[in-house]
């Protein structure tokens, strides 16, 4: 017996990366517990994706976000976000993870692939260090997640030891009684990210109604509108015709940073415009771009709070 018990641990021990993860994810498809749902959790110290099977048999998983885990805005840099989304991932705002869903006629090998490659390119993750495990979730609609700074921050967690700080909620928000400062337009997304690209969402959602959303930094504002009938998503970034205290701020520079992201000159509106085609643009897409003109081109950094205004 215990020949076999240090076979089964060696075997596993060296067993690839992708091997492990592709185990794991077949397990917690084929192993039903009534009344629980099976994750899958593959992690290098913070630095983690969370998979579960949905009803229709596809793979839904979650990699660690920054509005839980700050301490991961060291790791997620510009071009690793970038990178993240080139990969397929996009920011949930319910939790500021980055999900991506994987049909049901994926190979779990190929998943494992991507998981594996999202680790290591985007959250730059040791392979040899990585730590894989299988847990059984009572199946409600929002399950308790490790909270805000604790270790794994905002994975799905219903062990004892972390139930006295767990998050018994469907969505997260972090305290921004005091404003926090954003040195990069990725470090903005970080703070900023999941409340607008919920607040686009919003505008999509309710295209048909009267709608529109103006993020203002205090320096200067972006604000959006569904153009109808809903097709597109039109955004306007202030301008100095508009309020000419600009002037200062708008430099050549930066207003051709306006141009390069295909805003239209002042003339049809008193502003700088733009229309994101739906088909074109995700929600987090646009939020991520308003995010970036407000750092680069009119400097604003969350020093103040980000003053958000609707109908």
């Amino acid at each position: 017996m215990a020949a076999i018990e240090f076979w089964l641990a060696t075997s596993t021990a060296f067993a690839q990366p992708g091997t492990r993860i592709d185990e794991a994810l077949q397990n917690i498809g084929s192993l039903v517990r009534t009344g629980k749902i099976g994750y899958a959790t593959i992690w290098d110290g913070n630095k983690y994706v969370q998979c579960r099977r949905m009803p229709d048999r596809a793979l839904r998983c979650e990699a660690a976000g920054t509005s839980m885990q700050p301490s991961l805005k060291n790791v997620l840099t510009g071009d690793r976000l970038t990178r993240l989304s080139t990969l397929g991932w996009a920011l949930d705002p319910a939790f500021g993870n980055y999900a991506q869903t994987f049909s049901a006629d994926t190979p779990t090998g190929r998943v494992a692939e991507q998981i594996l490659q999202a680790l290591t390119e985007a959250y730059g993750a040791d392979t040899t260090n990585l730590e894989i495990k299988t847990d059984w979730v009572a199946d409600i609609a929002c399950p308790p997640r490790n909270g805000p700074s604790q270790n794994l921050a905002g994975l799905v967690n219903d062990a004892p030891s972390m139930r006295q700080t767990s998050l018994r909620a469907c969505s997260y928000t972090p305290d921004s009684g005091t404003p926090q400062t954003a040195k990069s337009s990725a470090e903005l997304i970080a703070i900023y990210g999941a409340t607008t690209t919920a607040e686009i969402q919003r505008l999509r959602i309710n295209a048909g109604r009267n709608v529109y959303v103006s993020f203002n930094a205090g320096i200067g504002y972006v604000q959006c509108m569904p153009e109808t009938p809903p097709t597109a998503m039109y955004c306007e970034a202030q301008s100095a015709e508009s309020w000419p205290a600009l002037t200062t701020i708008l430099t050549d520079e930066r207003v051709a940073r306006l141009r390069t992201a295909g805003y239209a000159e002042p003339g049809r509106a008193p502003n700088y415009s733009k229309s994101y085609p739906l088909d074109k643009f995700s929600d987090a897409a646009i939020a991520n771009e308003l995010l970036t003109i407000l750092h680069e081109v009119y400097g604003y950094t969350g020093a103040t709070k980000l003053k958000i205004l609707t109908e």
